[in-house]
């Protein structure tokens, strides 16, 4: 299944905070779980060249703003897109704030 993916908030698709579609729902990914080689995944996926900053949906000025749905994104690095990493689905009670 595609999972769509986009930045928002930003001045550029390539800019802003990272919002996934998964089972109908526009939601975020816990910080905890995500990482380098996802944000390279999602960079490719929307055409943005190399990622400079890793999103952060868990921390606690974004956390409002939309669902946590993913508890973790696993990414060899080699994915084309994130539907093709594992995807661990996951709600907001179980994602830790940052720390």
């Amino acid at each position: 299944a595609v999972v769509p993916a986009r930045l928002w908030g930003g001045r550029s698709h390539c800019v802003g905070r990272l919002e996934l579609l998964f089972d109908g729902t526009w939601g975020s990914v816990c910080a905890d779980g995500w990482d380098p080689v996802a944000a390279r995944v999602l960079c490719r996926q929307l055409g943005c060249g190399r990622p400079r900053l890793i999103p952060a949906p868990c921390s606690p000025a974004a956390a409002g703003a939309s669902p946590v749905v993913l508890q973790r994104v696993q990414c060899t690095g080699q994915e084309l897109a994130l539907e093709h990493c594992i995807l661990h689905p996951g709600q907001s009670s179980s994602c830790p704030s940052d720390r």
